[in-house]
């Protein structure tokens, strides 16, 4: 006999309102994930762009004002020159050292060696004393055998300072290129000690008396230059007579 179909069962009300329940969760489900991406996706930040890094400020060098050199004052060797300054070049290989202004002496002061003749004291200080034309422990050669020596040929000697602090004295001593041995003429007439603020200068007392007719005598000594009188400092090279 042939076999019937089965019979379409119909369903309860209760199955439809499950079904229809679960396809509504199902759908907000797929819902509720669409969104979740989408939020992720705005959430992301964009890519920062690359920032580039601050200048540094540099400050311009400063430069210091330049200030000039001073000018030195003006100087001349103890050179012989023909315009003079003091110098004539025509006494220089033999001169007294006079002090320009006379002071108490009229016969002039000039720099002399202690001691007369065999008394001669050649280890002693030189002195400031009254002027003897022509003799040959007052006579001088300037520039001799060095520049800026002051040479005594009668004994082949040389003035040396002793120091270079103020009231050094002055020595006969063998000649050498010793800075004590050097002195500057300048324009005012002073004998400056090369390298020192330090003229050969005469004491500002009165002449002392030395036993010879009407004959006085000073001491010499470096002193600071712009401590002393100008009469107690310049100084001449008249020749072998004082003028």
């Amino acid at each position: 006999m042939p076999t019937s179909a089965p019979a379409h069962t119909k369903p309860t009300p209760t199955a439809s309102l499950i079904l229809a329940a679960a396809r509504s969760i199902r759908a907000s489900a797929a819902l509720a994930l669409l969104a979740a991406v989408v939020m992720a996706a705005c959430a992301q930040p964009a890519p920062a762009s690359p920032e580039t890094p601050p200048t540094p400020i540099i400050p311009a060098p400063i430069t210091a004002p330049q200030t000039p050199a001073p000018t030195p004052a003006p100087t001349a060797t103890v050179a012989p020159t023909p315009s003079g300054s003091g110098i004539d070049s025509a006494n220089a290989a033999g001169t007294l050292v006079q002090l320009s202004d006379p002071l108490d002496e009229p016969e002039y002061y000039c720099v002399d060696v202690p001691g007369f003749g065999a008394n001669l004291n050649l280890q002693a200080a030189l002195m400031a004393h009254t002027c003897k034309p022509g003799a040959d422990d007052e006579m001088f050669a300037l520039n001799q055998p060095r520049p800026g020596n002051l040479y005594m040929p009668a004994y082949d000697l040389c003035i040396e300072a002793d120091g270079t602090q103020p009231l050094a004295r002055l020595y006969l001593k063998a000649c050498s290129d010793s800075e004590a041995q050097r002195f500057v003429y300048d324009l005012g007439g002073a004998l400056v000690l090369s390298d020192t603020d330090l003229c050969m200068a005469v004491s500002p007392e009165d002449g002392q008396p030395t036993g010879g007719p009407s004959h006085l005598r000073r001491s010499l000594a470096m002193k600071p230059c712009a401590d002393n009188d100008a009469a107690l400092k310049q100084w001449r090279f008249p020749g072998s007579s004082p003028k």
